[in-house]
């Protein structure tokens, strides 16, 4: 029996430093693989035990580990006692940073101890400018600039000559509506005269055109091209009678601006040429009549 018993003590002895032996390897091992495997882990805190054994670990968000064991051994009657405690501690930080251009930059950090924070900034800039086909930069492609318009009323004397009617004269009235490329000008002549002692009542319309650059609509050389579409002459019955006549005109005229108010018409020298629905534009019974006319007068 005390053979028995003392085989006994002495197996009990081999288990309890057999365990010591494998717990003392066992932690080591343990803590460097939870050393390993803690970077990848989260932040929340987590405990892993070995089934079977009392060897527990523990790992936070603080890439830190602790690995602790307990192992107790008691054999009796006369006893034998075995205690083995172990602990392991790991801690790792890391820290990554990444920067990019142009003008980007990211910044990544992380923390814990029981805890987790995240922080993350990033920027982004561009600018660019060009032009398209020799248009300035910042104006529009297509753009065009505001036209002036302007109106005068012209009041006025002529003078007219007619190679077959003879001379007439008399007042004359025009409305112009007038912008920097164009004007356009209606007027009424109400003449006297001529070699049948008729009055011609007539309708001019012209189209006028400036050949000069001026800062006013209304000074300047000008082109005039147009018409009369319709007028009358009154006679007596001895003089032909009345009829109705037509004509067209061509000429240079110059304004004068006097102020803000008013310009003189310093000449508006035409040539016509006229045409009547009766032969009885002369006393030789022609219906065709060509010359030249002369007025002045002041535009307001």
């Amino acid at each position: 029996m005390r053979l028995l018993r003392a085989l006994r003590r002495e197996g009990a002895l081999r288990n309890s430093r057999r365990r010591l032996r494998w717990v003392s390897c066992l932690l080591p091992a343990s803590a460097l693989g939870l050393f390993f495997a803690e970077s990848v882990a989260l932040a929340q805190q987590q405990t892993l035990c070995i089934p079977g054994t009392p060897l527990c670990a523990r790992t936070n968000g603080n890439a830190g580990v602790q690995v602790g064991g307990t192992v107790q051994g008691q054999v009796g009657p006369a006893g034998a006692n075995a205690t083995a405690t172990g602990n392991a501690n790991a801690n790792a930080n890391a820290n990554a940073n990444a920067n990019a251009n142009p003008n980007v930059n990211v910044n990544v950090g992380g923390q814990g101890n029981a805890n987790g924070n995240g922080n993350g900034n990033g920027s982004f800039g561009g600018q660019g400018q060009g032009g398209d086909r020799g248009y300035p930069q910042g104006q529009p492609r297509y753009y065009s600039e505001s036209i002036r318009f302007g109106a005068g009323v012209a009041f006025c004397g002529t003078l007219k000559v007619g190679v077959f009617s003879g001379v007439k004269v008399g007042p004359c009235f025009a409305v112009s509506f007038r912008t920097e490329p164009l004007t356009f000008e209606m007027e009424t002549e109400l003449l006297f005269g001529g070699t049948r002692h008729s009055v011609d009542w007539v309708f001019p319309m012209s189209f006028v055109i400036p050949l000069t650059s001026q800062r006013s609509l209304y000074e300047g050389l000008q082109l005039r091209v147009g018409g009369s579409p319709i007028g009358v002459t009154f006679a007596k019955s001895k003089n032909g009678g009345n009829y109705l006549r037509f004509g067209l005109h061509a000429g240079l005229s110059y304004e004068y601006e006097l102020g803000a108010a008013a310009s003189w018409r310093v000449f508006d020298a035409r040539a016509f040429l006229d045409f009547g629905t009766r032969r009885e534009v002369d006393l030789r019974g022609n219906f065709l009549d060509f010359g030249g006319q002369l007025s002045t007068g002041i535009v307001f």
